[in-house]
Formats: structure tokens, sequence, C-alpha cells
């Protein structure tokens, strides 16, 4: 049941954001923005998770996930339900930001709510099958948006989409009372009661001096930072470089959102095949890279599909078992997964936000090739990130 709430709350306001991308060319006249305008409020709900994801590993450790993201989620439905009433772009921005906070709190905590419930390779698997959910409502976003009649008729949707997510958390998810985990030498009763909960200082001493946090930050901040590239502008690249009709843009996009989806369940089964899983990560980045910088450029048919699919596949995939792997480390385990994944997510919001908006944006503009051949370059330093990492015990 862990897993399945999970899926559903962090599809929803991964839904809310991606659902924006095939609807650019009518939320940007109607909202008064320009091209910048609208790569920063497509990656306004990061923003949050920029700021509060070490604070919201911090809660999580010290409070309990279900506490912690009980709350985030009736923050994500405000935003969203306020958001149907919105005129103006700042408003709209600023209910966009506050959708992130569910996803802020989840991503910082999904190794240990699965270590919670799971152990050794097979935190990965349930991580993957959670995150999934993310990958779906890429799918479900980037290919449904444009059924709807107008903006606001789908804002309204996302709102009740939210609601029902909201109550499947606070009702249906248990949090285990000691950790079935035997993952890391400090794997410790993760009981959230006064006794059990180690301190503030100690969540952050342990995850700052974590150098394996910090490889899977910078890697996680280099694979969001691909992603986000693909999924803000590649709509508009396909209908201003290859001619593409506007509806049919949108379709042909989703397919990277299939190749996610399939790579957030099966990348993580694949990797747990492996004794070493670094090489299997660093072969997915450089390919993603590859299908970042080329794949949107391939012939139209069955190798544009292929390689659009395969760029999804290798980018989630990489994202997902990078995700499982805090829990997993000796210096880390159940206790501090929280702590050390919201670091590890505030470094990777950070490139989705930064990199996309800020700095190629800037630099390439309508220059879609140089911006994507760029966009794939970033994928060397996750590569490399993978291969410094520390190779695995079996059974952590």
């Amino acid at each position: 049941m862990a897993v399945v709430c999970v899926f559903v709350l962090i599809f929803v306001p991964n839904y809310a954001q991606y659902q924006l991308s095939p609807l650019a060319f009518q939320i940007i006249p109607q909202f008064n923005m320009d091209a910048v305008g609208f790569s920063a409020l497509f990656s306004a709900a990061m923003v949050t998770g920029i700021v509060l994801s070490p604070v919201s590993g911090l809660l999580c450790d010290k409070f309990g996930v279900k506490r912690m993201i009980s709350i985030a989620a009736g923050i994500t439905l405000f935003a969203l339900v306020a958001r149907i009433f919105v005129s103006d772009y700042a408003s709209l921005f600023a209910c966009m930001v506050l959708t992130g906070v569910t996803a802020t709190f989840v991503n910082a905590s999904i190794a240990k709510i699965m270590g919670s419930w799971f152990s050794g390779r097979y935190i990965g698997i349930a991580v993957g099958v959670g995150m999934s959910g993310s990958m779906m409502s890429m799918m479900v976003g980037m290919s449904t948006s444009t059924l709807f009649p107008s903006v606001n008729a789908i804002f309204v949707f996302t709102a009740v989409v939210a609601a029902v997510g909201a109550v499947l958390w606070i009702v249906g998810f248990k949090e285990p009372p000691v950790s079935v985990s035997t993952v890391g030498e400090d794997a410790e009763a993760t009981g959230q009661d006064a006794s059990g909960a180690p301190s503030f200082s100690e969540c952050i001493k342990a995850a700052v001096k974590s150098r394996n946090i910090w490889l899977i930050g910078l890697a996680l901040a280099a694979n969001m930072a691909a992603m986000m590239s693909v999924m803000s502008f590649m709509p508009q690249a396909l209908v201003a470089v290859r001619g593409f009709d506007e509806s049919v843009s949108g379709a042909i996009t989703s397919v990277v959102t299939v190749g996610s989806f399939a790579g957030s369940l099966l990348a993580p089964i694949l990797a747990a095949r492996f004794s070493d899983q670094r090489y299997f990560l660093a072969v997915l980045s450089v390919i993603a890279g590859a299908g970042t910088a080329f794949g949107w450029l391939l012939p139209e048919g069955l190798p544009l599909s292929a390689g659009l699919f395969l760029t999804g596949f290798c980018t989630s995939g990489v994202m997902t078992v990078l995700l499982a792997i805090p829990v997993r480390l000796p210096e880390i385990g159940p206790k501090y997964a929280a702590s050390a994944g919201g670091i590890a997510a505030s470094m990777q919001l950070a490139g989705a936000v930064i990199v996309p908006t800020y700095i190629l944006t800037p630099l390439f503009g309508g220059n879609f090739v140089a911006f994507y051949q760029a966009a794939g370059a970033i994928c060397l330093v996750m590569a490399v990130c993978c291969l410094l990492l520390p190779r695995l015990r079996e059974d952590s």
C-alpha cells in the first residue's frame, strides 16, 4: 500500500506541472509571458524543492513521513484550487511554487519510506514503482492536456485529482513502527517517537559529511537539467525546426514520457542484476546524453519514436536508481535517509530550474539544435558521478 500511496501522491504535483508544456501556445498569450517566463513557470514547482528539500528531509526524519507529507499534500491542494481563479502571471507563478511542496517532501523521503518496508536491492525496485507516478504524470499531462476545452477546465480537473490523492495518503498510508530494512551499519529502529528520533544536528551532520550524497546530488542535478530541457521546449523545437504541427509535436514529445515510465519501472530491475551498478548507470547516462542532443533530429517515424523513447528510458532509469541509493549507504541508512535525500533532492531541483531556464535558454535562445546539444553534454557529468560512487554490497 505504501508504494500505491506514493505513486498517487507524487503523480499530482508533477501532473500539474507537465500539463503546462502542451498548453504553452495558450498559456503564454493568456498570461502575457515570453519564453523565459514560461520556462520559469514550468519549473516553478521545483523552486520550492530547491529551498525546502533539506528542511523537508530533516522534518521527516524528526517527526515522521506521514505527518509531514500530509501537511504538504494539504498545501498543494490549496495551491491547485487557488490556481483555478488566478488571472495574472505572478499569481499563477505563486500557485505553481506552492504546488511543489508535496513533491519536495516525497522526493526527499522516498528512500526512507521504501527502506522502511523493503530491504536490499528491492528498495530500488519499490522506489522505481513509486517514482513511476511522476513519469505517468508526464505521459498523461503531455498527451491529454490539449483534449480539454480550456486551460481553466484542466486546472479544475487537476484540483479534483489532488483532493483524491491527499485523502488516499492520509487514510491509506501506514508508517511502520520499526524498519524492516537491514540496510547500512547505522540502520536502527525508525519509529518516530520522542526517544527514537534523531536530533536535527545529528541528521545534518550525517548527511553533509557523506561524499556519496554530494555525488548523487550532482548526478541528479545533471539528470534533471537534461530531462527538463527536453520536457520544457521539445514541442516548440519540433514545430520550429522540424515543421511539425502543434498537436503532433505534443504527441511526439509524449513518447519521451512513455520511455520515462518504462525506465522508472525496468531500470531498477535491470540494475539489480549487475554486481556493480556503477557501470550500468554510466552507460545509461551516456545514452541519455546522446538521445537528448540528437534523438529529436532523427527521421520521422520509427527512428524518431525509438530515439525519444530511449532518451526517456535512460534518463528516468538513472534518476530512479540514484534516488534509492542513500538509504543503502552505510553512513546513512534509514535513520538519516530523508535528511540525506533532502540535500540530494535540493541539488537535483536546482539543476532542473537553473540550467534550462537561466543558463541554456539565455545562451542559445531559439537555437534549439545548440540548446539540446549542450543539454546532452551535461549528461556526461552524470556518468562521471555514477562511476565515482561506491560499489554497494549485495545485501545492502
